[in-house]
Order: C-alpha cells, then structure tokens, then sequence
C-alpha cells in the first residue's frame, strides 16, 4: 500500500531523495549546481513555476518554481544558448522540462515499484502555490533560487 502524505512527510529519505535528485539534475542537464537552504518564499511570487500532476497508485501534483534571476541562465545552458538569445517560450518550455524530468525521476526513486501517468507540465503563478500539505525544498543555485515541492491527494476511490 502507498505511503500516504503524513507517511510521506515524516520519512527523512523523502525529502533526501527530492535533494539528490535536484543535484543530480541540475549538475548533469543543466551544468548548475543546487545546495538545499533555509526556505525563505518572497521570491517565489515573481518566480517561473511549473505544476505536473500525477496518477495512479499515487495521485498529486508537484510544483516547480525557478526565480528569474535563474531562468534564463538555466534555460540557456540546457540549450546551449546564449541567455541573451532566449525567448520567453524557451524559457517557459525548459522549466516545463526541468518540471517533467525532476518529477519523473523522484517518484521513480520514491515508489519504484508504482505505476504513475504525469500530465503535462503547466506554466502557473508561484501566487498559486498551496501553503500548507507539501513536502517541500528549496535550494540556491549560482544564478538564484529553485523550489520544488509535492503535494499526495487521496485516492479516488470507485462505488460499486
């Protein structure tokens, strides 16, 4: 049976998992580095998010947010671009991809053996971000902030 989210939550190896796998990312994909920091949110509303939902033996959503100092500097070297020669659809799309391979890669590693479909990842506000039911990091990188965060529902449950 899945962990639910105060299982989740209460477990150090979930938020280490969320840490290794943000290191591991953003040094091998995105040439940046990520060292895990007190989490002090006021960048968050000006920041480039991303949210990618998931399903099956788990359902929920995790959230990505990159503060615009770190947009482009990561989007340009993802792309081997220089950031002066980046779009705001680059941009965006590459946070939408950083969103799709951190999530996919952290619930591989948090439930190997679970079956799960991810939505597409969405633009949205950091305003849009809940307060309180994440297991939540965030990080410095050279060029600003990065914050991930994941929040379980409950399960659908189907009526004979």
């Amino acid at each position: 049976m899945p962990p639910d989210f105060d299982q989740l939550t209460s477990e150090p190896i979930a938020v280490e998992t969320i840490q290794q796998v943000a290191t591991e990312v953003l040094e091998t994909m995105f040439f940046t580095e990520a060292e895990p920091v007190a989490c002090e949110h006021g960048w968050l509303a000006s920041a480039t998010c991303a949210c990618i939902r998931f399903e099956g033996s788990h359902r929920g959503e995790m959230l990505l947010g990159v503060s615009p100092e770190a947009a482009d500097p990561i989007a340009a070297s993802f792309l081997g671009l220089d950031p002066m020669e980046l779009t705001e659809a680059q941009r965006g799309q590459v946070i939408q991809e950083l969103s799709n391979i951190l999530c996919g890669a952290t619930l591989s590693r948090l439930w190997p053996e679970s079956k799960l479909a991810l939505s597409s990842p969405e633009l949205t506000s950091g305003r849009e971000w809940p307060a309180e039911g994440l297991l939540h990091r965030c990080f410095v990188i050279p060029e600003g902030m990065l914050g991930i965060s994941i929040r379980l529902a409950p399960q659908l449950t189907s009526q004979s």
